[in-house]
This record gives structure tokens, C-alpha cells and sequence, in this order.
């Protein structure tokens, strides 16, 4: 069994409602660029702006020198100190952060809720009575 992550658009409301999954495990890149694995092409977005690292049942954000900063529950994890862009390795010194049920992510004008579901945690649960 593998935990999956549901990404769900909050805002901005008139893209309606948009659900990404997240299964395997990996690194999905979030940006504006075509070769990101899931595209926002919004304001305030960097062309490779955050990674999300899936190693189940975990998930870790990490922003990739962004010139508007990641946000997690508010909080900025993550953001360029200059105007100038970073050479390859530079997104490298950026910490990520675990990313649990029930938090909201903010990418730009994007900001989506994010559910975790471990069927591990339910199987151990019947179990248990």
C-alpha cells in the first residue's frame, strides 16, 4: 500500500475546481514552464518555482529560488534573496519541509489544500479495535 496526495485547487476560483494526484513516488516540479508536472500558468508564478518529493508515506516542499517565495500554512519556506536568477545548483541550498494533511500550499496566486491519504494508517486503525 501507498499513500496518495490530493492537491486541490483553492484559488484562483474562476479555473474552477482542478485536482492534481500525487501516487509514486518522485519529485513533481511546479511552475509555469511546459516541462513542469503540473503547469500554473499564473501570476506571480517562477517558471520552476517549488518541488513536491513524494517518498510515501512523506511529503516535502522545497522552493526552487522563486523570486515570490513558496508558502506553507502561511509561512514562506522558501525564496530568492535578488532579482537575479540562480545558476543550476544555487535551487539546491533552499530547505524543504514536510508537508502533512490538512495544509495549504500557496504557489503565486495558486493556492491549493493538500490531503494525505495512507492506507497503511486506516488498515492499522481496524486493527486496533
Amino acid at each position: 500500500m501507498h499513500s496518495r496526495i490530493r492537491l486541490t485547487l483553492i484559488t484562483p476560483q474562476e479555473l474552477g475546481c482542478r485536482e492534481y494526484i500525487l501516487e509514486q513516488r518522485g519529485r513533481y516540479i511546479l511552475g509555469r514552464s511546459r516541462d513542469c508536472d503540473i503547469i500554473l500558468p499564473g501570476e506571480g508564478v517562477s517558471r520552476h518555482h517549488c518541488v513536491l518529493a513524494l517518498d510515501p508515506p512523506v511529503l516535502r516542499a522545497r522552493d526552487l529560488g522563486s523570486r515570490n517565495g513558496t508558502y506553507l500554512n502561511g509561512e514562506l519556506i522558501g525564496q530568492r534573496a535578488c532579482s537575479e536568477p540562480l545558476a543550476g545548483n544555487e535551487q539546491e541550498v533552499f530547505e524543504s519541509y514536510e508537508v502533512n494533511d490538512g495544509d495549504v500550499l500557496r504557489v503565486g496566486s495558486f493556492v491549493f489544500r493538500v490531503e494525505v491519504y495512507d492506507p497503511s494508517q486506516v488498515h492499522e486503525a481496524l486493527h486496533s479495535w
